[in-house]
């Protein structure tokens, strides 16, 4: 991953477009987590401190992405930051939203953010898919190794953001945010809750304790049994596809969630 372009490194007619908008910057801040971005930056003016997301227009799939996270943020601002604005400008698309001044989640075993995690991710399940048709099924992510009838089993109707990783779950006064929302998809209300069970597995805990986190959650503890299994194979398959022997690992966490 190429690293992220300071604000010094933007066009000056992007920077002045910013500028515009926000008033003038008096501290810029690279942020160099994100892989669906070329630019993130916190800006801080004399009034506000905002968080800069920004692609080149080029760059499709990236742009697509950001364009995602900017159309569906109304529908998710009961755990993400609120987007303030869009633009488009010198060949870039940039968002913008509010800045959390927070800290990324702690999913090792001695951490306590699992629980502060667990809350954003139920407050999530208050989120309501978007009209429009811009939020695709979560089968369709896995089309290339689904077998007769998986697609039904994967049907469902939250709106799941599919990639809790740390760099997603933000903490700020002992409160969760769930951002960058550039991969929603819709499917079982249990998804986003079973995919992070798996991540706290792959940061040192136990199996047993990652399901006993993964018990809170009453959608997993009362879905079909089938269903999990599918879901389980059909990652795990995915998986395999893309990173064959490496997915191994992985693959035995996803499966650990159904012992």
């Amino acid at each position: 991953m190429e690293p992220h372009v300071s604000w010094n490194e933007l066009p000056e007619t992007l920077r002045t477009v910013v500028e515009k908008r926000v008033g003038k910057v008096l501290s810029a801040r690279t942020v160099p987590e994100g892989i669906t971005c070329r630019t993130a930056l916190v800006l801080s003016t004399a009034t506000a401190t905002l968080f800069l997301k920004g692609a080149p227009v080029a760059d499709r799939s990236s742009m697509e992405a950001q364009r995602t996270e900017a159309e569906i943020n109304e529908a998710v601002r009961k755990v993400s930051p609120a987007m303030r604005w869009e633009a488009v400008a010198d060949g870039w698309h940039l968002i913008a939203f509010d800045y959390v001044d927070g800290r990324h989640a702690d999913l090792t075993p001695q951490s306590r953010d699992a629980a502060i995690v667990a809350d954003a991710l139920k407050r999530a399940r208050s989120c309501r898919v978007p009209t429009g048709g811009l939020v695709p099924p979560l089968a369709e992510r896995y089309r290339q190794v689904l077998r007769p009838g998986d697609s039904e089993t994967l049907e469902g109707s939250s709106l799941l953001h599919t990639d809790t990783n740390p760099h997603n779950l933000l903490i700020a006064s002992k409160r969760g945010y769930l951002v960058d929302w550039a991969m929603p998809a819709t499917g079982p209300a249990w998804v986003d809750a079973a995919q992070t069970a798996v991540r706290l597995m792959g940061y040192g805990w136990k199996p047993r304790d990652a399901r006993a986190w993964l018990s809170s959650f009453p959608e997993w503890e009362h879905a079909n049994g089938a269903a999990k299994a599918v879901f389980v194979r059909v990652v795990s398959d995915d998986a395999t596809a893309h990173f064959g022997s490496y997915a191994e690992e992985e693959n035995a966490r996803f499966h650990a969630l159904l012992e």
